[in-house]
């Protein structure tokens, strides 16, 4: 991918945060450490164009007029019809995260708009509370994410057919630079069992039964 890339163009969009009132600008140490370093990066793009596909289209973080902080990067697989939604741009966020972060979220092609409203919903929640995930980290819901669905939450995970070097990025040094998390999409039912039995059991139901983590019309496996 070269250096025009949806993933780059719209990260450097981003990297200045999220627009706020001139009596809240960044400035605090943590942000300023947080903005620096994009040569951490270098061959990001490249990498993530590697394992999710091709990239189709992208998100500018103004979007909605403001600046959120990040964008949004579409890719396409095709050998698997799946559509994998990155956001760009969180790397750059004062999010505490170390290494940083950004978010991922793959689905069948025609599904592609829910895996957008998912990274979008769950990025946005990161930038505007200042946290981060940690791997299995469940990110529950009162009402369900999507409509007609039974998904009241979604699981950070790492990803379910991409190899290790999807999720971690690491530097020609080998020192690992980010970390991207893939939401999984659990219902109800599924987010109850994981309080009772936790995240690696309920793993082991959904290959037991084969369940397709990528359907977003998939029945609860519990």
């Amino acid at each position: 991918m070269s250096e025009t890339s949806p993933f780059l163009a719209h990260a450097s969009r981003s990297d200045a945060g999220v627009e706020r009132g001139t009596g809240d600008r960044m400035g605090t140490e943590q942000e300023r450490a947080a903005m620096g370093g994009a040569h951490r990066f270098v061959g990001l793009a490249e990498s993530l164009e590697h394992h999710a596909g091709t990239p189709t289209g992208a998100e500018p973080p103004n979007v909605h007029g403001t600046n959120r902080g990040y964008g949004l990067v579409f890719f396409h697989l095709q050998q698997y019809h799946l559509t994998t939604v990155i956001s760009t741009g969180l790397r750059f966020q004062p999010l505490g995260a170390e290494p940083a972060q950004e978010l991922a979220c793959t689905v069948y092609k025609e599904q592609a708009e829910a895996a957008r409203h998912l990274v979008d919903l769950t990025a946005g929640l990161l930038v505007q509370q200042r946290t981060h995930l940690v791997p299995d980290q469940i990110v529950p819901n009162e009402q369900p994410l999507l409509p007609g669905t039974e998904f009241h939450g979604v699981l950070a995970s790492g990803h379910p057919l991409f190899p290790p070097e999807f999720t971690r990025f690491t530097d020609p040094d080998g020192v690992e630079q980010l970390q991207v998390f893939t939401l999984l999409p659990v219902t109800l039912g599924e987010l109850n069992y994981i309080l009772d039995n936790g995240v690696t059991s309920l793993r082991q139901q959904w290959a037991r039964f084969e369940v397709d983590v990528f359907d977003l019309g998939r029945p609860s496996v519990v």
